[in-house]
């Protein structure tokens, strides 16, 4: 779906957000991106839940895995998988490497992080302990 620029501008100016941020998850957006600090911590997943629900998300809970925790098992090539819906990630503690469409994100706390349906991932916790993160799906 293509959005007006006045629409984007307005958006912006009202939220002083990246239209991106307002507008991924659709089922248009197709590249994974990552908002550094985007959250105030401690992760508020009222508040959160909230604005991802406008983008039509649902399905919301908080995440975690522990120290040495990959994708990585032995039906998936280096922890490679795909999920049939889009995600949104919010960091709440910890360092999360997540390899989306051969890009490499790094989740920390505050950050978001989107990735569309059907895009190739793996994931593993850089920490040196336990990390978190609030996650939104959405189904199509």
């Amino acid at each position: 779906m293509k959005y007006p620029i006045c629409l984007l501008a307005f958006l912006f100016l009202i939220t002083g957000t990246p239209s991106q941020t307002l507008i991924a998850g659709n089922q248009d957006a197709t590249e994974p991106y990552i908002v550094k600090g985007k959250f105030k911590l401690p992760l508020n997943s009222g508040e959160i839940t909230e604005q991802w629900m406008i983008l039509g998300y649902n399905s919301c809970q908080f995440e975690g895995k522990n120290k040495g925790w990959t994708s990585d098992r032995p039906e998936r090539h280096n922890g490679e998988h795909t999920h049939p819906w889009y995600v949104l990630f919010a960091g709440k503690m910890g360092e999360m490497e997540f390899i989306i469409q051969d890009q490499r994100f790094v989740l920390e706390p505050g950050d978001e992080l989107y990735y569309p349906k059907d895009a190739v991932i793996a994931a593993k916790n850089l920490h040196d302990g336990r990390s978190e993160w609030f996650a939104c799906w959405k189904y199509y």
